[in-house]
């Protein structure tokens, strides 16, 4: 009986477990919410921040950046004489000026229509056989877009060449650049008046074109030659409105395409002679594989570059430099040495 009333006392006096109070746990579960809401917009606070200063730094490099840039223009520009410029690019002009107003040219001068077509005649009695035939032989895709490639950047090569002597060579390739402009002027002048004087067919028109019994033409290719298969698998007349345009359809003889990267191979070529030699072969392979040109046209267009080049050479051209005479230089030390021994 005593054990009893001394396990009730010992249960009244022992400390109940307190029953949870759910009004305490709301209390909490708002507090931790509210420090998890207080922490993201702490945390996004600076990310904003750090978002700002990242921000502020790349605009202020990029600043920095354009106005070091500009400044390189300037000095880039500030080494070229305009008056001398403009005296090169004198013979350029002149061509663009007779070559795009062509129409007027024919009318008034009579000049001839009709394409001469004894271009295939002396290449196959030169070299037996027609090699524009033998290379398109060999079309497909890949020889499509390289022979591509070179005739799309040949409108760019002259500004290209320019702006690499400008940028890399600086106050040394100035006057160089005033010799190429001269060459190459005076080489599209040339080749325009003959080709004026002389309109001679390109292959494609030869090996396509169809006469009546007249000698009126029927039907023929058209300008963009092997070009057209580029046109057909990009499902745009790139080429076809490049050279549709041309006011001069039968300008074969000589080979301007080739001419250009002449005239950049002998006025000192960007990184080598051999990477300007291999954009002379590449853009001949283009024009035979293509179509455009023979090969006594690219022979053409590389021996009046070479002409007009001797010319300038051993003849004359505005910007003959001369050459800096030293004087001799004394050593008077030892002249004095040498009178004492005397």
């Amino acid at each position: 009986m005593s054990k009893d009333v001394d396990d009730v006392s010992c249960k009244m006096n022992s400390p109940s477990k307190s029953t949870p109070n759910k009004g305490s746990s709301k209390t909490k579960g708002s507090a931790k919410s509210s420090r998890k809401v207080q922490n993201v917009w702490i945390s996004w606070q600076r990310f904003q921040s750090t978002l700002r200063i990242v921000l502020e730094s790349e605009w202020e490099q990029k600043k920095s950046d354009a106005v070091s840039y500009l400044r390189q223009v300037q000095e880039i520009f500030e080494h070229l004489s305009w008056k001398l410029m403009l005296l090169a690019l004198t013979p350029m002009l002149s061509y663009l000026s007779i070559f795009k107003t062509y129409p007027f040219w024919k009318q008034v001068l009579h000049l001839p229509t009709k394409p001469h077509l004894f271009l295939p005649v002396i290449e196959h009695w030169l070299f037996q056989c027609l090699p524009h035939q033998i290379l398109s032989r060999m079309s497909n895709p890949l020889f499509d877009l390289l022979a591509a490639v070179p005739y799309l950047l040949h409108f760019s090569v002259p500004v290209l060449f320019i702006m690499y002597w400008l940028t890399c060579r600086r106050s040394r390739g100035v006057n160089n650049i005033y010799v190429y402009l001269w060459c190459a002027g005076w080489v599209n002048m040339i080749a325009v008046i003959i080709q004026f004087l002389m309109p001679t067919a390109p292959p494609w028109f030869n090996d396509s074109a169809v006469f009546d019994m007249d000698g009126q033409l029927i039907s023929a290719a058209p300008n963009e030659a092997a070009f057209q298969r580029i046109d057909a698998a990009i499902g745009r007349p790139m080429f076809h409105e490049i050279y549709g345009q041309s006011p001069l359809k039968y300008g074969s003889f000589p080979s301007l395409h080739v001419a250009w990267p002449t005239v950049v191979l002998l006025h000192q070529p960007w990184i080598s002679n051999k990477v300007g030699l291999l954009h002379v072969i590449w853009i001949s392979w283009a024009a035979l594989y293509s179509s455009h040109h023979y090969l006594v046209d690219a022979l053409g267009g590389i021996m009046l570059v070479m002409t007009v080049k001797f010319c300038m050479n051993y003849i004359w051209h505005p910007f003959q430099t001369q050459a800096v005479v030293s004087k001799p230089r004394i050593n008077y030390q030892r002249l004095n040495s040498c009178s004492r021994t005397v």
